[in-house]
C-alpha cells in the first residue's frame, strides 16, 4: 500500500511465500456458522439468514483476520452477491463499481458464482452486462462515483433491469433457499453462538501477525496519503488549530467557481468541515448546511438530495509541503514508529488516529511532527532520521522512544505478515 511495504526483507518474503505454499488448497474455515434463530426467522423473512452469513464473513475477516481463500467459498459468494444487490439498490451500478475499487474482479467473480448457484438469472444478467461494460470501457468505469457528475447512462439502464428482475424473483429469497441447502452450514443455538464465533476468531494461526500488519496499514493510510496528510496540515493552519479525525461522505460541489470532489471532514472542532484535494493543494473549508432538511423520495439516491455548500477557506496545504512530509515519513518509517511507540508506552495502536502537524528543522535534520489520538489520550510523535519519540500531549513528557534499527525490525515483522 502506497509502496510502503515494497521494501520487504528477503528473509521475510521467503518465509511468507513458504507459508502460503504450505497452506495452498486448504480452508481454515470450511463451515459456515449461523445462530438457530436466524434460520427459524428465515421462514418468514429471507433477509435474516442471508444477513447471518454476511455477518459471519464480516466477523471472520474483521476480527479473525482470515483471508478470502481461507473462508468457505459459498459464504463469500453470498456475501458478494448481496453486496452487489445492496450497492445497486443504494446508489446503482455506478456506486457499486466505485465502492468495489481494486477488489471489483474478486467481488464480481464471487457474485457471479453465487447468483448462478441460487438461480438469480435476471440479476446475473445485469451483473454480466455491467462486467462486459467495465471491460470495454475501463476509463469510464474509473470515473464512476454513484452520484451526479459520475454516473454513466448505460449503468442507469442496468439499474432499472436489476429492479425488474428483483421484483420478479427476489434475490434474498433465492440466496436463503440456497444457503439452507448447504451441508456445511452449521446451526448453533443462540446462547452458544458467541462462544463458537470466538473460538473461530482466535483459532487463526496467522492472527497475531496480521493484527500487527493491520495496525501499521491503518497508520500508513493516514500518514502516506496525499489527502490525509494534506488535510492534517491544513487543519494545523486553522486558527485556533484543529486535528483531522476522519473523512465522511463525498460529492461534487462548487469550490471557488469550479466543480470539485468534496469530502465531509470531522476535526477536533465541533463544526463539520469540508475538504477538497487537487493536484496542487488540499484545502479545508467551512461547511454550510442546506437551508432546508433534505427530502429523500422513495427510490431516490440519498446523495441526490439537497446538498451542502462550501463556505470560507479555513486552511490549506500546498502539494510541495505534502510531498515533503510524505517522503520524510516513509524514509523515517513514521507509521511503523507510531505503532511501536504506542506499544512501548502501553497503549493500543490499532484504533489510533494520526493527524499531520508540521515539519521542523532541527540540529539532527528535518523532524516530522504528528498528533496521535489513542486510548482516549492525545500524544505527539516526532519522527527523525535517527528514530522517533512519543510525547504526552499535555505536558510533553517523553513516554517512549525507538531507534532506526528497532523500526527496521518492526517494519519487517509487519511486512512479513501482510
Amino acid at each position: 500500500m502506497f509502496g510502503f511495504f515494497s521494501r520487504r526483507s528477503k528473509e521475510a518474503s521467503e518465509k511468507r511465500s513458504q507459508a502460503a505454499e504450505d497452506k495452498r488448497g486448504s480452508l481454515l474455515i470450511p463451515l459456515v456458522v449461523v445462530p438457530r434463530s436466524k434460520t427459524e426467522q428465515a421462514d418468514e423473512k429471507s433477509f435474516h439468514l442471508v444477513f447471518a452469513v454476511m455477518q459471519f464473513v464480516v466477523t471472520m475477516v474483521s476480527k479473525g483476520l482470515y483471508r478470502y481463500p481461507e473462508i468457505n467459498p459459498k459464504a463469500l459468494q453470498v456475501f458478494h452477491a448481496d453486496q452487489y444487490s445492496l450497492e445497486v439498490k443504494n446508489g446503482g451500478h455506478s456506486q457499486f463499481i466505485h465502492n468495489a475499487g481494486s477488489e471489483i474482479d474478486t467481488v464480481i467473480a464471487n457474485a457471479r458464482a453465487g447468483l448462478g448457484a441460487c438461480g438469480a438469472k435476471g440479476q446475473l444478467a445485469t451483473l454480466e452486462k455491467m462486467s462486459a461494460w467495465i471491460a470495454k470501457h475501463p476509463d469510464e468505469a474509473a470515473k464512476q462515483t454513484g452520484f451526479e457528475g459520475g454516473r454513466d447512462d448505460f449503468l442507469d439502464t442496468l439499474d432499472d433491469a436489476f429492479y425488474e428482475a428483483d421484483d420478479a424473483a427476489p434475490m434474498e429469497d433465492l440466496l436463503a433457499r440456497w444457503i439452507a441447502s448447504w451441508p456445511d452450514l452449521q446451526i448453533v443455538d443462540d446462547e452458544k453462538y458467541g462462544d463458537a464465533i470466538d473460538r473461530l476468531v482466535l483459532s487463526n494461526p496467522q492472527r497475531e501477525g496480521r493484527l500487527l500488519h493491520k495496525s501499521v496499514s491503518k497508520l500508513v493510510r493516514q500518514m502516506l496519503s496525499q489527502r490525509e496528510v494534506g488535510a492534517g496540515l491544513a487543519c494545523a493552519m486553522i486558527s485556533p488549530s484543529e486535528i483531522k479525525l476522519r473523512f465522511g461522505m463525498a460529492r461534487m460541489l462548487d469550490v471557488e467557481g469550479e466543480k470539485q470532489m468534496v469530502f465531509q471532514l470531522r476535526t477536533s472542532a465541533n463544526e463539520l468541515r469540508l475538504c477538497a484535494a487537487t493536484k496542487t493543494r488540499v484545502a479545508v473549508y467551512e461547511y454550510v448546511a442546506p437551508e432546508d432538511p433534505p427530502i429523500i423520495r422513495p427510490g431516490e439516491n440519498p446523495l441526490g438530495a439537497n446538498a451542502s455548500s462550501v463556505g470560507g477557506l479555513l486552511g490549506r496545504a500546498e502539494q510541495s509541503e505534502i510531498e515533503t512530509m510524505i517522503q520524510l515519513s516513509e524514509q523515517n518509517h513514521a507509521p511503523v514508529a507510531v505503532d511501536l511507540l504506542l506499544r512501548k508506552a502501553g497503549f493500543d495502536p490499532l484504533g489510533a488516529i494520526v493527524s499531520a502537524n508540521s515539519v521542523a528543522q532541527t540540529a539532527e535534520g528535518l523532524v516530522v511532527n504528528w498528533v496521535v489520538l489513542a486510548s482516549d489520550r492525545t500524544f505527539l510523535s516526532l519522527s527523525s532520521p535517527n528514530g522517533s519519540v512519543l510525547l504526552d500531549g499535555e505536558d510533553y513528557e517523553k513516554l517512549a522512544e525507538v531507534t532506526m534499527p528497532e523500526l527496521d525490525a518492526h517494519f519487517d515483522r509487519s511486512a512479513a505478515a501482510g
